[in-house]
């Protein structure tokens, strides 16, 4: 699947609807980036743990 996203003048990024869906995020949940070689980003879904 490849879906184009814009970036705005402030240089912010909005992920759709099937992209957070397929990642599980919920809002006001926290998503991890990691930094790959070669202009590449992987994102997870922040694990929250809850006592």
């Amino acid at each position: 699947m490849t879906i184009f996203l814009t970036v705005t003048a402030k240089g912010q990024v909005t992920l759709r609807k099937e992209l957070l869906a397929h990642l599980g995020v919920r809002p006001g949940q926290r998503l991890d980036v990691e930094v790959l070689p070669g202009g590449l980003l992987q994102l997870h879904a922040h694990q929250a743990t809850f006592l």
